[in-house]
């Protein structure tokens, strides 16, 4: 089987079904991919820095290797969410022919390895924030997408979930963008 892969990796309160990934993941499903969730084991790192999560990133990448290795695909598109993200920043490359391309939902680029490890990577990728989000970083978001040249949504008043406190219809219209620019990013 070949085509488009798409691999969500949540994040540590963010599961798969919440919208930021949801969203995402459901564009990339329209236009034909196979999406499947990573699974993460049981524990969690309580810390975010790298000497706290080796032992969740082992677990991690040996279940993004059996979904890669599943079937021969052209393209695999990461989908990944604040810890998802650390550890996709840091994952090593995959043995693999396909196109790599990420979309980093909430990116924690305010530790230096997170926004390193985007940067050195150099997929085509589409990088997601709230300008309310207490870990956004927007001078390291800009940075970053300049160094790799990538697409950017920057959801206006959102916090760390995409969600505008106290406004559902500007966070519906945040998650609207967020699916508009998914599937803009996917078709390119």
């Amino acid at each position: 089987m070949t085509g488009h892969l798409v691999v969500v990796l949540p994040g540590g309160n963010a599961g798969p079904y919440t919208a930021p990934l949801l969203i995402p993941s459901l564009a990339l499903e329209q236009l034909g991919a196979t999406v499947q969730v990573a699974s993460y084991p049981d524990f969690r790192p309580d810390g975010l820095g790298r000497e706290d999560s080796a032992a969740f990133d082992a677990v991690v990448l040996k279940d993004v290797q059996r979904l890669v290795d599943g079937a021969e695909w052209d393209r695999i598109t990461f989908v990944a969410k604040s810890r998802g993200t650390l550890f996709l920043s840091v994952m090593p490359a995959l043995d693999t022919a396909a196109t790599v391309e990420a979309v980093w939902v909430t990116p924690l680029l305010g530790f230096d390895y997170v926004q390193n490890g985007i940067v050195e990577k150099r997929w085509r990728s589409l990088i997601v924030a709230g300008s309310a989000d207490p870990y956004h970083e927007a001078a390291a978001h800009d940075a970053t997408c300049a160094a790799i040249h990538a697409d950017s949504l920057v959801v206006d008043g959102a916090d760390h979930g995409l969600v505008v406190r106290g406004d559902v219809r500007r966070t519906v219209k945040g998650y609207a963008d967020l699916a508009d620019a998914t599937l803009a990013f996917a078709q390119q």
